[in-house]
């Protein structure tokens, strides 16, 4: 977000100084219209409130009285009043002249008020950002502290959530929800999905085998720890689409596509999509990945797995992108594995 903000901010500057030739440009222009016209006594004289506007707007007040002044004596003591008198009275063109000058100040004012007020309102997103930025680093760093393997692992499956969202983005059917914001969200939140993991015991946390059903039940709980805590937090920034994100695809990320997930067994398009690239990124890594109780599969035993679960486990459309852009995937995780492991 900050990047977009300040690539935005960046545009805007470099354009202004061309913004304001050509605003001189257009006052000379509309001289010479009201010129040939046959003076300032017809309506065309109002045209140069435009670049009057403009330049204040853009500029604020300073540039706009500037602009206010140039604009007034180019139809001013030179401009004739009507093809019958040559010249205008004084008195009218320095009222003119004055007017400019006030409407371009009162303009100008407000633009300079507004702005300053977004330039406020920017610093406190981007403290903002600087804020989840570091409550996204203490809670993952808190989650390795507990279980050093889930460093790589949120790395692996943050990395192939974008990809799979940048692959979403392109169909018809996600491009009004999915945009460069919601992956930037995505991408961000993504690592948090397993931090209600740090309120699981040791023993089932870190135990070096199967769980049993009781541990599993007890496991299944870190989605909700995770989406209640990241709830706590939002308390306190309503309205951040990055915890939002964050509390919807931790807690829903063990969904299943039929309804046989938890916590809460919803199904389809009732998981939210966010949830949906998460399980479906966070169950690949986990088939490619070793763990103390089996070896990590191959890509292509793992797309085997996946093509099994689609519409069952996957949502079908996220598992035919998967599979059609699978080669992609395989490199994105080999790229991340440094562990030398020998897949199944």
């Amino acid at each position: 977000m900050e990047t977009r903000t300040t690539h935005i901010t960046q545009h805007a500057a470099c354009t202004q100084p061309f913004l304001l030739v050509c605003c001189y440009i257009c006052s000379m222009i509309i001289a010479l219209i009201i010129y040939l016209a046959g003076g300032t006594v017809y309506a065309y004289t109002n045209l140069m409130y435009l670049p009057i506007t403009l330049v204040a707007v853009t500029r604020g007040k300073i540039h706009g009285m500037i602009h206010a002044c140039v604009s007034g004596l180019m139809i001013g003591p030179f401009m004739p009043f009507n093809q019958f008198q040559p010249t205008q009275y004084p008195v009218n063109w320095l009222m003119r002249l004055a007017i400019f000058v006030m409407v371009a100040f009162v303009i100008g004012f407000l633009a300079d008020y507004y702005k300053a007020n977004y330039e406020q309102n920017l610093h406190r997103e981007r403290m903002l950002q600087k804020a989840q930025s570091a409550t996204l680093f203490s809670l993952v760093k808190l989650l390795e502290s507990r279980d050093v393997t889930s460093g790589a692992h949120v790395e692996r499956v943050s990395s192939s959530c974008k990809l799979l969202a940048e692959e979403l983005q392109r169909l018809p059917k996600f491009q009004k929800q999915v945009d460069s914001a919601y992956i930037e969200n995505l991408y961000e939140a993504c690592p948090l999905h397993d931090i209600g993991k740090v309120g699981i015991p040791d023993d089932i946390l870190l135990k070096p085998g199967k769980l049993t059903d009781e541990e599993f039940e007890v496991m299944k709980k870190h989605t909700v720890i995770g989406a209640e805590t990241l709830s706590e937090i939002q308390q306190k920034y309503p309205g951040n689409k990055f915890l939002q994100m964050g509390i919807a695809l931790t807690r829903s990320h063990h969904e299943k596509w039929d309804g046989s997930g938890y916590p809460d067994g919803i199904a389809g398009e009732a998981i939210p999509l966010s949830a949906r690239i998460v399980a479906f990124a966070d169950v690949y890594d986990a088939l490619r990945s070793k763990r103390p109780y089996k070896l990590g599969y191959s890509h292509e035993k793992a797309v085997e797995i996946i093509k099994q679960e689609r519409g069952q486990h996957f949502d079908p459309i996220i598992t035919d992108v998967f599979l059609a852009h699978e080669k992609s995937f395989q490199t994105l995780y080999d790229q991340f594995n440094e562990e030398g492991e020998v897949p199944l």
